[in-house]
């Protein structure tokens, strides 16, 4: 079980920054006397209570890759998001690339258990999330470095005296960074962190994930109590098992939201976009 969620951690790298996103999430009102870990502890207590409210939005999206730009309209959904091509490097779409999006809706339209493994993989990534928010605050150091305009600034380092019980214990615990955070919400504007130390699962026979791996995260307030990324910048490497490389280098940034229906399906979004 263990190496089954090794090698899905590393298959899949933007969990790290999933990861790296869950040490600094929304904090509730400080009082004067907070120390800054007391500060983390109630971010975490709060950020456990606020993710059963969760809301469904559409944005659009403009993502780096392969030295291409694609704009995305994305609505997301209770099983899977719709992502519908705008645009290539400021360009209309080409009928080839219209076709393979629209295959790709439609195989996944037909195929509820492709739906349904994306949702359990969503489903399972949430429950990871919810573990660690849990051990977050005995498993750095905290260090508030004062406000920043309408933010408070904080730093959040490995604790050596706390010991990683999993693998992804072990990549949480190997991160280093600034967290910025909204006062007026109690909310996190700015995450920006590194992986201070090489990562080894198996004594690195089965992967590792290379020292120096970074992410920049940004939120935007939308509505009471909801908060989204705005914009993302991933940036790591590794290796699993033998020769498998791990190149996860994403630039994504979102804009226009709009609040979705709670009980939208794959099926309304995907009829919505093609009605427009």
């Amino acid at each position: 079980m263990e190496l089954s969620r090794t090698v899905s951690l590393l298959a899949h790298a933007r969990r790290i920054a999933t990861l790296t996103f869950a040490a600094s999430l929304a904090l509730p009102p400080a009082l004067p006397s907070q120390n800054a870990r007391e500060l983390i502890g109630d971010t975490c207590h709060n950020e456990l209570q606020q993710r059963e409210n969760r809301s469904l939005w559409s944005y659009v999206a403009e993502r780096h890759s392969n030295n291409h730009v694609f704009r995305e309209q994305v609505i997301e959904t209770v099983d899977a998001p719709v992502r519908h091509l705008l645009a290539v490097d400021g360009a209309p779409p080409t009928s080839a690339q219209l076709k393979e999006e629209n295959d790709r809706h439609q195989e996944l339209l037909n195929n509820a258990s492709r739906r349904h493994a994306l949702q359990k993989q969503q489903n399972d990534d949430d429950k990871t999330m919810e573990e660690l928010l849990r051990i977050i605050p005995e498993a750095f150091v905290f260090e508030d470095q004062g406000p920043e305009g309408p933010s408070e600034k904080i730093a959040f380092h490995p604790n050596p005296d706390f010991k990683p019980k999993t693998y992804e214990q072990r990549v949480l615990h190997a991160l280093d960074g600034i967290v910025f955070v909204d006062l007026h919400d109690k909310r996190i504007v700015r995450l920006s962190g590194s992986l201070r130390a090489r990562v080894e699962f198996g004594y690195g026979l089965i992967g590792h994930v290379d020292q120096g791996g970074t992410t920049d995260i940004t939120r935007v307030h939308l509505s009471p109590g909801v908060w989204k990324t705005s914009a993302e910048k991933i940036n790591i490497d590794g290796r699993i098992v033998i020769l498998k490389t791990i190149n996860k280098h994403q630039d994504e940034s979102r804009a226009s939201f709009e609040p979705v229906a709670s009980d939208t399906t794959f099926a309304q979004a995907l009829h919505e976009i093609e009605n427009k």
